[in-house]
């Protein structure tokens, strides 16, 4: 299924033990998000304010103000996390597309859709494995999504590889609610 690990590097910062006087950081990622709880991600990275404020305002903009509809972002979010082994960020994104799309998330048959989808997730895929995109594919995802939508594309990549990276290397758990989808590869 996956070699992910969930032995947590750091600690879970609950609100009350989260810096009072930034406790606004910690409100703002549950209201943008819609979270009851904080999500275990966000938890461990909230031990350093600035970098949950930082990294939490970029994610705030490619999940919520991005061109990009939101079966694609889902899409992206999945192929990227499956690319960098990140299970927590597929646990929690897998189940938001629909069936015949989950179907095919991960698989190569993704990339045969048609544009602006089936190109935009061959070149989160080869992002994600630091590939270089020739200018054929970055013209066809620029003629389906313009210019705004090859950077949104482009920095959604980065923002889930770094949470790909910070996820794996300090092994955030999984929340207990979440169902642990397996991923495709």
């Amino acid at each position: 299924m996956t070699d992910y690990n969930e032995d947590a590097r750091v600690p879970h910062v609950s609100r009350e033990a989260f810096p009072a006087d930034q406790v606004a950081i910690y409100d703002h990622i549950m209201e943008t998000r819609k979270l009851k709880f904080m999500a275990e991600l966000f938890a461990r990275m909230a031990s350093s304010p600035g970098a949950l404020e930082s990294v939490a305002s970029v994610g705030e903009h490619v999940r919520f103000q991005s061109v990009l509809d939101e079966v694609l972002r889902e899409m992206v979010i999945c192929t990227v996390s499956q690319e960098v082994g990140n299970w927590y960020e597929w646990t929690h994104h897998i189940h938001r597309m629909p069936d015949d799309m989950r179907e095919i998330c991960g698989t190569p048959a993704q990339e045969a859709l048609p544009a602006p989808r089936g190109p935009a997730l061959k070149f989160s895929r080869m992002v994600a494995n630091n590939q270089k995109v020739d200018d054929a594919l970055i013209e066809e995802i620029r003629d389906s999504l313009g210019d705004q939508g090859l950077v949104d594309l482009t920095v959604m990549v980065g923002y889930y590889q770094l949470i790909g990276t910070f996820c794996t290397t300090l092994h955030v758990p999984i929340e207990d609610s979440i169902e642990r989808t397996p991923m495709k590869k």
